[in-house]
């Protein structure tokens, strides 16, 4: 969207599953492993148990489309994953063969689209913080193993109601622990942050889940914010909290409207930040983060309200 960055927040979270939960690596032809396997990776410390960020990714955009798929003023212009989204949906609108963002609904906006980059990357998840030491990274995968067990599933015949010949077979499910990621915005709308503050709770809440078979029960995760940090580079430094649409015109010519951003994209309140050359920053510990996502969600409030001006 930017040739530079003008802000950036990156969260810090753990995530704890609620029920059990299974990221399926496929079925194995290892008769001495379960039919289905949670997926794993080799680390440095040993093999483990993990979370793709795209598993995340996608049940978030997809809780994000529901939202704003009920809303009368959004419900006609975003994606849906069951349909085209904005780069094949608005072809004649790309210039040099691209869709610029302003024609993106808000979802393509915060997650992506074929022509447009996301604003949001989201890392694979760990039983370990990136921060930790060789050793302590080594402890935590052994100690996450004792949560990963076994269950077995039945196919069942729907008209007759009998299970089918040979249809029983073993999945792995992790059924607690805690595990380890990063959330990491770049030049966002504050709306943007809110929104994931949003879908965090609809999933603590456990109306979004996550993994394979949901159906039975499966999937409900708790996503607990250990930190925030935010910087704010160039026009944007200062002890306010700024979204893009703030930016004048001498930093990127008509931001606001060539883009279609909320012009009034700021939280009015003071925060201590400590200024580098270049650029400011904010970091808020565990303690102060209750009282910093109350406004950003704020900010997804008057979003939704606001008349979809770039469909």
């Amino acid at each position: 969207m930017f040739k530079t960055t003008h802000n950036m927040m990156k969260l810090k979270v753990k995530i704890k599953p609620q029920t059990p939960l299974l990221v399926a690596s496929g079925k194995t032809f290892d008769v001495t492993r379960p039919d289905i396997q949670f997926i794993r990776i080799n680390t440095p410390q040993g093999e483990t148990v993990y979370i793709p960020g795209s598993s995340i990714k996608g049940v978030l955009r997809a809780g994000m489309e529901s939202i704003l798929g009920e809303t009368e003023k959004w419900r006609s212009t975003i994606c849906c994953t069951s349909e085209k989204l904005c780069h094949d949906k608005h072809k004649s609108k790309k210039e040099n063969n691209k869709l610029p963002y302003r024609y993106h609904c808000p979802v393509c906006r915060t997650f992506g689209s074929g022509d447009l980059a996301s604003h949001l990357e989201i890392s694979d998840v760990f039983p370990f913080d990136l921060d930790d030491k060789d050793p302590i990274k080594e402890q935590k995968i052994k100690s996450m193993e004792k949560f990963v067990t076994s269950r077995n599933g039945i196919k069942i015949d729907r008209k007759t109601g009998k299970t089918f010949p040979g249809a029983l077979f073993e999945y792995e499910i992790l059924g607690g622990g805690e595990l380890f990621g990063e959330f990491t915005f770049t030049n966002y709308e504050l709306y943007q942050p809110g929104m994931l503050f949003t879908l965090f709770d609809l999933s603590n809440e456990g109306f979004l889940r996550y993994g394979h078979s949901k159906s039975r029960g499966l999937g409900v995760i708790h996503f607990e914010i250990e930190s925030i940090q935010i910087l704010q580079m160039g026009t944007l430094k200062g002890e306010i909290l700024k979204g893009i649409g703030v930016l004048p015109s001498s930093s990127e010519p008509n931001a606001a409207t060539h883009f279609y951003l909320k012009q009034n994209d700021k939280i009015d309140t003071a925060f201590t930040s400590e200024n580098k050359l270049f650029y400011s920053q904010f970091s808020f510990s565990k303690s102060q983060i209750e009282s910093i996502i109350p406004l950003f969600k704020e900010k997804v409030d008057l979003f939704i309200s606001h008349s979809a001006t770039s469909h």
